[in-house]
């Protein structure tokens, strides 16, 4: 008896919290009691103010820094190495003797030459003379015309032989030049590939020397591109950010656009100068360059996280009388986080940044933080 009325008490108190729940002693639902239609609640989201203002227009790409000049030094005669007059890696100018080798043979060669010259002057002014005398003597018919012309013909035999001895000495001073090898321009060695005491040959490689000052960056652009850097050339600011850095350099200028543009990734290579006055750039380092062509003014810009991707196209969600509505824009590019909006947008609207997912078109909402406005371009 005690099991079973212990049991019926359980009963009734279950059921009387069962009611309660219910609502049966208030006339309606609890979870209805306490919740809100769906349709009214306020979605809380995070928006920002569409700006008018002017925006660079820019190319970012990856780029290399190229020497403007790469020059191998190779010998052009067979010869022993005297000298080696630079250490390697040095800064050199151009005309800087780098390479010293035995001359002693040339130099035999040209005095040999010089000497050969010197009689064959000689000659010639013996024949010029004997000639000069044939003729008085033909004036008093000591002689004949034909040994005039005799001595005529042997003077221009002789200069023409003193031509070619002239011209076999300076061919032996243009090789006595290869002896000392200067630099052909103004930049920094390589390691030498030979030291004092080396035999070489014909056409041997002795060391590169690459002009680093000025310098190249060379870097791919779309080829969309192509008009607006043939067009502002002459006027775009290169700056260059090294790779793993915060570290840029300024001052640049577009110097060539490649001939031709890739067919197969539609790019055109161009190449910026640098005067790299302090060396910064090194052949061969990689880093950001940031082509900036012209100003565009007055555009419409918004956070790039305001822009939704849709079957549609892209769009925003502004916010008008707290209410969210779908706004179709058209997107020219991003720019330092910032979306340049070229349709869509009138500027002063406010747009959602953050919670569109949760979104609807004319969904309510609650704006938990306004987001200052985009700082002006630069």
């Amino acid at each position: 008896m005690r099991l079973l009325l212990t049991l019926a008490v359980l009963a009734m108190v279950g059921a009387g919290g069962w009611l309660w729940q219910s609502g049966a002693f208030t006339g309606k639902s609890g979870v209805a009691a306490n919740a809100q239609p769906a349709g009214n609640r306020a979605i809380p989201v995070v928006a920002a103010t569409a700006v008018r203002k002017d925006v660079p227009l820019r190319v970012d790409a990856l780029g290399t820094v190229e020497p403007m000049v790469t020059v191998t030094i190779r010998t052009r005669v067979a010869s022993r190495v005297e000298e080696v007059r630079f250490e390697d890696g040095a800064a050199v100018k151009e005309g800087d003797i780098l390479f010293v080798l035995d001359p002693r043979e040339i130099d035999a060669q040209i005095l040999q030459a010089q000497a050969t010259l010197s009689r064959d002057k000689t000659q010639l002014e013996k024949a010029q003379r004997d000639v000069e005398r044939y003729v008085g003597l033909l004036a008093r018919s000591a002689v004949s015309q034909v040994q005039v012309d005799d001595a005529k013909t042997t003077v221009d035999v002789q200069r023409a032989t003193v031509q070619q001895n002239e011209a076999n000495l300076q061919a032996l001073q243009v090789q006595r030049s290869y002896y000392e090898i200067k630099a052909p321009v103004t930049g920094r060695m390589g390691v030498s590939g030979v030291r004092p005491g080396a035999v070489i040959r014909v056409d041997d490689t002795l060391a590169t020397i690459r002009q680093i000052k000025p310098i190249y960056i060379a870097f791919g652009v779309p080829e969309r591109y192509l008009t607006e850097l043939r067009t502002n050339m002459a006027r775009a600011d290169v700056r260059f950010r090294l790779q793993g850095s915060d570290e840029r350099v300024s001052g640049g200028r577009v110097a060539a656009l490649d001939n031709t543009i890739d067919p197969q990734t539609g790019t055109l290579m161009v190449r910026a100068q640098f005067e790299n006055a302090d060396e910064r750039l090194w052949p061969g380092t990689l880093g950001d360059v940031t082509v900036t062509l012209r100003m565009e003014p007055n555009m419409v810009t918004v956070p790039a996280e305001a822009v939704q991707s849709g079957q549609a196209g892209t769009f925003v969600f502004v916010i008008e009388n707290n209410t969210a509505k779908v706004v179709p824009v058209g997107v020219s590019r991003t720019i330092d986080g910032e979306a340049v909006i070229i349709s869509g947008l009138a500027g002063g609207e406010t747009v959602v940044t953050q919670g569109q997912l949760a979104l609807r078109n004319g969904a309510r909402v609650d704006i938990k933080r306004q987001t200052g406005a985009p700082a002006a371009g630069s």
